[in-house]
């Protein structure tokens, strides 16, 4: 049977972040849907479009009400309706990845692949440790960001990111660590769409959901590397493969490797469909 994919983004991201993989996907006859995870895909508020600063540090946020078990229990829901029609292919970026590991830990027989793209995919710790090891020590996302936080995230209970207060040399920073691949004008559609808010996960227990060996080590799996990521270095994505295979040395990742930035290949979608397309279930 024709197999769906479901897409799930990453930090900021939202179900149109996948819209060029999407397209070239239904091109080569693949069915394909993208998820908003709980708190996305409503918009942007005024203050923040028009940069009200004082209005919009005050707003409230719906991602301090979000919790791990809603966003995985979400995509749950929606692989149980698509495995009505055939197998599922569950796709993850980065943060998405902390939700796929909770979908297979849940309902591992509703899901016949999972495929990590430099996504987070906790094993031997918890998430937010991983950012503490020496593998995440290059990434330049974090130094990046720290001039567009809004507020104090411990205790808004949720971080707040003001992408488009960006200055000049906080766009080339952000350019640097998460699309260097990209033109100007690329990039900046980027940040332009991204969503403000996220989730407070790096040191909340509700969301140390790691990989379980007799539900989500069953599931067939393919890690994509991206070799030019400054937002999750290589190293760091090496030590998610590495601490998975050694969990189930019998169903290891199909690793493979693309030439892309953190969010380069969402723009460049070929070489990550060409890998997806080649996925055989069954």
């Amino acid at each position: 049977m024709t197999p769906t994919y479901v897409f799930v983004h990453g930090s900021g991201g939202g179900a149109r972040s996948w819209s060029r993989i999407q397209q070239e996907m239904t091109l080569r006859g693949h069915r394909t849907l993208a998820v908003d995870l709980p708190g996305r895909g409503a918009g942007f508020s005024a203050a923040y479009h028009v940069q009200d600063l004082v209005a919009f540090a005050a707003e409230p946020s719906a991602a301090a009400e979000v919790t791990a078990a809603q966003m995985i229990g979400h995509v749950v829901d929606v692989v149980r309706r698509v495995r009505e029609h055939g197998p599922v292919v569950l796709v993850g970026h980065s943060f998405g990845g902390l939700v796929l590991t909770g979908v297979g830990n849940a309902v591992p027989d509703l899901v016949d692949h999972l495929v990590y793209i430099a996504a987070q995919c906790p094993v031997d710790r918890a998430p937010g440790e991983y950012l503490t090891r020496p593998e995440w020590a290059s990434t330049d996302l974090m130094p990046a960001t720290a001039s567009i936080i809004l507020g104090n995230p411990a205790e808004l209970g949720f971080i707040r990111l003001n992408w488009r207060g960006a200055d000049r040399a906080t766009i080339a920073a952000l350019k640097n660590a998460i699309g260097a691949d990209l033109s100007d004008q690329e990039f900046l559609a980027a940040i332009g769409s991204s969503q403000p808010d996220e989730v407070l996960w790096q040191n909340d227990p509700e969301w140390d959901h790691r990989a379980e060996k007799d539900t989500w080590g069953r599931i067939p799996r393919t890690f994509v590397r991206l070799t030019q990521d400054r937002s999750m270095p290589l190293a760091a994505q090496n030590l998610y493969i590495a601490e998975a295979d050694a969990l189930t040395p019998a169903n290891p990742f199909e690793v493979h490797s693309v030439e892309s930035s953190h969010s380069g290949f969402l723009r460049r979608p070929g070489a990550v469909v060409e890998i997806l397309s080649g996925i055989v279930t069954g």
